[in-house]
């Protein structure tokens, strides 16, 4: 669950750095193209507008690095909450999120 009409998300590799790449796509758009994972974290703010009640994060395996499955860590920030959010995927399934926007 969300409130905020922005939220930051950080990309971090989890794990051993490997040379994970991955692409983030919001409601099916690309936001973040081929992005190696690392220790530092990839930050990003997306927005969802006030009247969209939910909002779908996709993070596709653009490779599995050298040791497979493409494994990451989704730091999700809303406002004071904060998600740590650990996915994995490969070429045959990715990870998603479902985000659904708080009842004022």
């Amino acid at each position: 669950n969300f409130k905020s009409d922005s939220l930051q998300i950080s990309l971090y590799d989890n794990g051993e750095v490997d040379g994970d790449t991955v692409s983030v796509l919001l409601n099916g758009e690309v936001i973040v193209a081929k992005q190696c994972l690392k220790t530092v974290a990839f930050k990003k703010t997306i927005y969802i507008p006030a009247g969209d009640f939910q909002a779908n994060i996709v993070l596709y395996a653009e490779n599995l690095g050298v040791y497979p499955p493409n494994t990451g860590l989704l730091v999700l920030i809303d406002g004071e909450e904060r998600h740590n959010i650990r996915f994995s995927a490969d070429y045959k399934k990715n990870s998603a999120i479902v985000l659904k926007r708080k009842k004022q």
